[in-house]
């Protein structure tokens, strides 16, 4: 399955994990819902490293525009 995170409901009762497969679920996959994962190899972990989201960034020192010159309002 190329992105488990879309799986409908009716998918539910066909899928499964691979016995060989590194990670196994908590509980079982026809339930649904958030499925976490257990590392079952003895090997050394694998660390994901951290990336920050690629969002519209806030520059620290940012230029504030000038303020528009005095007017007077008159109500006509």
């Amino acid at each position: 399955m190329e992105n488990p995170a879309r799986v409908m409901p009716a998918q539910l009762k066909v899928l499964n994990m691979p016995e060989t497969c590194r990670y196994q679920p908590f509980k079982p996959l026809h339930t649904g819902g958030i499925i976490i994962m257990k590392d079952t190899s003895e090997e050394d972990e694998e660390l994901v490293e951290s990336v920050s989201a690629h969002g519209p960034k806030i520059e620290e020192e940012e230029q504030e525009p000038e303020a528009p010159e005095s007017f007077e309002y008159i109500d006509e």
